[in-house]
């Protein structure tokens, strides 16, 4: 029996290039679940690039309702799945405080995941799928896929990055390998001193593949202005509208979101109040905030996403002699900083200093005592520099011994006695390195992303058209020696599952 892939299709594109390059290579059965606007239903509605026994156009399910939520249905599937819907809800940035033009209600909320549970189990149940392919979860309908898949068997394939620019992986759990243990084995080979460890950190740093991409995906102002009025024009689309996400968004609240006065008297307080050179006679404890909303904490960490509150629990239990020093994520540049009240809130804390955004991690680590790290990659970074760390995720370098992963916050006053000082385990740090570059492959897949962009910047970007068949045709046949390895990646984990020969 051929075996069953089920792939959730979105905005990106990216799982269907990579679907055409497996059925190619694999001999399977292909099912989709197609969650793009209405402008690019007419693309899938008659392409023959790839051969799906059947698919379903999410938005056509997934619909907004003022029929009550059926509360029975919903207490019935939490059981049967094990999952709790409000946890999946609460990970949606558009439900909750990160969103500006929409404030949903509680039958709003629960009407759609409704539908959602009854879509997926529906498709489930019909297609029996033994894979499912996916992007990195970031949406609460991706998330509560993957959940259900897991509690049904059947393995998810996910892209996603590891700790180390330009290395991926597919995963079953994103940044959960299959030989997590292996971190754990005290035999290695060729034992790499930590200024060897450090000296690959450099060539791996993850802020190269980001200013790599941020360099080529620079456009003029008035291709940005360009993208924008075509952006207005979209939003007038009755079927734009009909989206969750775009519940609330008119143009002139859209126009008035892009106004630069908060952003620029924001950043003037930053650089008046920030400390931009450490004082390297002072110990301290060295947190990162994390960019909000990011994934990283609203799916991998639901139960630490106030990071307020986070910097209260560890000011409240530093030992006496230590500074907590809070530094903003550069990322918030993109959405314009966090507003002032919240720094200000911060700069209360008479053992806490908010570190500008300029200053080098890398400098931060090195002086630090100790790292406290909700789930980025700090806490791997730290390891590199011979720096504990106490984590609030469980992530792949959790298993480290110099990690702590936290779970009771009262155990905090605790466990950052007992982590300060702590040394770093050689051996299983170069086993993490040697498991991640095991598990991964090298791929460049931020300007894969910039060539698609650019490939169909005339219909896929203004969202108002559709691509051209013959346009995608003619991308693949350009781009397939990218997407193939792709593609054979994900057969190649297929066959580590079932136990195929490679």
């Amino acid at each position: 029996m051929k075996d069953r892939i089920l792939f959730l299709i979105d905005n990106e594109w990216l799982r269907f290039c990579i679907a055409k390059f497996i059925q190619q290579n694999y001999d399977c059965e292909s099912f989709a679940v197609i969650d793009i606007p209405y402008t690019s239903m007419k693309f899938f509605q008659n392409q023959q690039i790839v051969q799906f026994q059947k698919t379903w156009f999410y938005r056509d399910y997934v619909i907004k309702t003022d029929k009550k939520p059926d509360i029975e249905y919903l207490k019935y599937f939490e059981e049967k799945y094990k999952i709790n819907i409000w946890n999946i809800a609460f990970a949606e940035r558009f439900f909750f405080k990160f969103n500006p033009f929409y404030k949903f209600s509680y039958d709003e909320i629960l009407s759609l995941l409704e539908q959602e549970c009854r879509l997926f189990e529906t498709i489930l149940d019909e297609v029996k799928p033994h894979f499912l392919v996916i992007k990195l979860t970031d949406s609460h309908q991706s998330n509560l896929l993957h959940q259900m898949c897991k509690m049904k068997n059947i393995r998810t394939l996910m892209l996603g990055p590891t700790r180390f620019a330009y290395r991926y992986a597919v995963y079953s759990d994103y940044d959960q390998f299959d030989d997590m243990d292996e971190i754990k084995n005290n035999s290695v080979t060729n034992l790499k001193t930590i200024p060897e460890l450090q000296n690959y950190l450099n060539e791996h740093h993850a802020v190269k593949e980001i200013t790599t991409y941020e360099n080529r995906s620079k456009t003029s102002f008035f291709n940005r202005f360009v993208k924008y009025i075509k952006y207005l024009m979209l939003i007038g689309n009755p079927e734009f509208k009909s989206y969750y996400a775009n519940y609330g968004k008119t143009r002139l609240r859209v126009i008035s979101r892009m106004i630069f006065i908060k952003k620029w008297y924001r950043k003037h307080f930053i650089d008046k109040y920030f400390i931009k050179k450490i004082d390297t006679e002072t110990p301290y404890v060295y947190l990162p905030l994390h960019v909000e909303p990011e994934r990283s904490t609203l799916l991998v960490a639901p139960y630490f996403t106030n990071q307020i509150e986070m910097i209260t629990h560890i000011a409240k239990s530093l030992p006496v002699g230590y500074k907590l020093f809070v530094k903003e994520h550069i990322g918030m540049f993109l959405v314009g900083w966090r507003e002032t009240s919240y720094y200000k809130r911060i700069l209360e804390f008479p053992n806490v200093c908010l570190i500008h955004p300029s200053v080098k991690s890398e400098d931060l680590l090195k002086n630090s005592s100790l790292v406290i790290n909700v789930a980025g990659t700090t806490g791997i970074e730290a390891a590199f520099y011979n720096k504990p760390v106490i984590a609030f995720a469980d992530v792949s370098y959790s298993t480290l011994p110099s990690v702590y992963r936290i779970r009771n916050i009262e155990d905090l006053p605790n466990a950052i006695r007992m982590m300060l000082g702590k040394e770093i385990d050689l051996v299983a740090l170069n086993n993490y390195v040697n498991m991640v570059e095991k598990n991964s492959f090298e791929f460049d897949l931020n300007n894969l992303y910039l060539d698609f962009d650019e490939y169909f910047s005339e219909d896929f970007n203004n969202g108002l058209g559709d691509i051209p068949i013959s346009k995608m045709e003619s991308f693949l046949a350009k781009y397939g020696p990218k997407f193939e390895p792709l593609a054979m990646e994900h057969i190649k984990k297929i066959k580590q599952w079932k136990g195929l020969k490679i």
